[in-house]
């Protein structure tokens, strides 16, 4: 009878701890479930990354939808939808030519120049029409060239008097003002670049035949430096006229530079005996020639001007025909230089001015045959219209 309630103290023990094992699990399974939910809900909230390879493949939305999209084969040309409007293909315009600019003629240190002192027409004076033709390359002319001005002589009249002393004349000089002097006899005049000298003294020399014309364009040089009627600068000379009969001759020459001038100053001109007596010299010589180069007009203005009749032409008279009416002609030109001719005033400033020679020959109608032809035009840029 005592064993009756101890055995019903072991069953309650018993179902208490059975009790409390349940709960324990059945609290592990809640927490269980609430950590998988835990999980599950940071799961959806972090977006799957995605590698670059899905996203480039997978980029369309249709894709991303699940939808499949049919891909279908390329055409040779695609084909616009209806009522879509296809861009022209825009047509590409030619590259703009890059200009060059102009470049602006050389102006030298005289600034702008007067015009150059030369004739109009031609040197036969008569009414010539040529088609000229240019058997040159316009390249050849040239785009500069030098300019001179003149430095005039100013004398004192001590060195009037050693020049006339040195020359052998025993006459009073005189003082006549504003530069200029003579000789009481009248063999010397000076006045600044001019200088004009008559031998008193009787003409001994007789008839004796003349040198040639180096020994006497050399006696001419000689006697003009030694009585310093010129300068060092005492250049080409050339016998203008042999008389074999009179045994005189004249002779001229210019200055070494610049070549090819054609106005009569600067020149000295001398005539002189077979023995190279001097008879008479007329001087124009400056006392010095500045330079400076300038730019010339292009050659295509000076080809136009040639063109259009407003060069001065150079023929011989002698070669044209004899009748008095107009003549008409070709003309070849081949060869181009230049020549240098006076401009300005000898009360204010000179100077020597280049021009562009063009040479050639002639077909004139009625002639014998082709004539020896220059057409001289004016050159520098900086330089008013010729006048003449």
């Amino acid at each position: 009878m005592a064993q009756g309630p101890n055995r019903r103290g072991s069953r309650r023990g018993a179902a208490s701890r059975l009790n409390l094992i349940l709960s324990v699990i059945l609290i592990v399974i809640v927490v269980a479930i609430v950590g998988v939910l835990i999980l599950n809900s940071r799961a959806e909230a972090e977006p799957p990354a995605a590698s670059p390879t899905a996203a480039a493949v997978d980029a369309s939305p249709t894709t991303a939808l699940g939808i499949a999209t049919p891909t279908a084969a390329p055409s040779e040309e695609p084909t616009a939808e209806e009522g879509t409007e296809v861009p022209e293909t825009p047509t590409p315009e030619p590259p703009t030519p890059t200009i060059e600019p102009t470049p602006t003629p050389l102006v030298g240190d005289f600034g702008d120049l007067p015009a150059p002192d030369m004739p109009s027409g031609n040197s036969a004076r008569r009414p010539i029409t040529l088609d000229y033709r240019l058997d040159l390359s316009l390249q050849l002319v040239p785009t500069e060239a030098p300019v001179y001005a003149l430095q005039h002589r100013a004398w004192t009249l001590e060195e009037v008097e050693a020049v006339a002393a040195a020359l052998g004349i025993e006459s009073e000089v005189v003082d006549q003002g504003g530069g200029s002097f003579r000789t009481a006899d009248g063999s010397l005049y000076i006045s600044g670049d001019l200088v004009r000298y008559i031998n008193s003294a009787p003409d001994a020399s007789g008839e004796a035949e003349l040198p040639g014309d180096d020994a006497l364009i050399q006696m001419a040089r000689n006697w003009l430096i030694e009585h310093r009627l010129v300068g060092a600068d005492a250049g080409p000379g050339s016998v203008r006229l042999r008389d074999e009969d009179a045994g005189r001759a004249i002779v001229a020459i210019k200055p070494v530079e610049p070549e090819s001038i054609l106005s009569a100053a600067p020149e000295a001109a001398v005539t002189l005996t077979a023995d190279g007596t001097v008879l008479q010299a007329d001087v124009q010589w400056p006392a010095a020639l500045n330079r400076s180069d300038y730019g010339l007009r292009s050659a295509e203005d000076l080809w136009n001007d040639i063109r259009a009749g407003r060069g001065y032409l150079e023929i011989d008279p002698a070669a044209l025909p004899a009748s008095d009416g107009a003549l008409t002609g070709s003309a070849n030109l081949t060869s181009v230089s230049l020549a240098y001719s006076l401009a300005g005033s000898p009360a204010t400033q000179q100077f020597l001015v280049p021009l562009v020679v063009f040479a050639g020959q002639a077909e004139i109608e009625g002639a014998d045959g082709p004539i020896p032809i220059k057409v001289y035009v004016p050159a520098v840029s900086a330089q008013v219209a010729p006048r003449g």
